[in-house]
């Protein structure tokens, strides 16, 4: 078991994130969904709100319009609408 896994966040404009994280909380379709390394294969939509996650620098958060998610092989693929960095 690992302790860490890809994030790859992506709106149409450009990449948001790519890094190696502990941890990742986003907005499901029905209802908010955590990530954590070996997580099982996962697709689902994401609704409009934060997505935040954790790394080595400690919790961020980024604001997205939307969008799915898919996770397979300790890889966690956003594909947002639209999406910024908060603060």
């Amino acid at each position: 078991m690992t302790d860490r896994f890809r994030l790859l966040v992506y709106t149409p404009e450009h990449a948001l994130v790519d890094r190696e994280v502990r941890e990742v909380t986003a907005e499901g379709a029905l209802g908010q969904i955590g990530v954590l390394p070996d997580h099982a294969a996962l697709v689902t939509a994401l609704e409009p709100g934060p997505l935040t996650y954790e790394d080595t620098e400690g919790v961020h958060e980024l604001r997205l319009g939307g969008g799915f998610a898919e996770v397979r092989d300790n890889v966690m693929t956003v594909l947002a609408d639209s999406g910024e960095v908060v603060a």
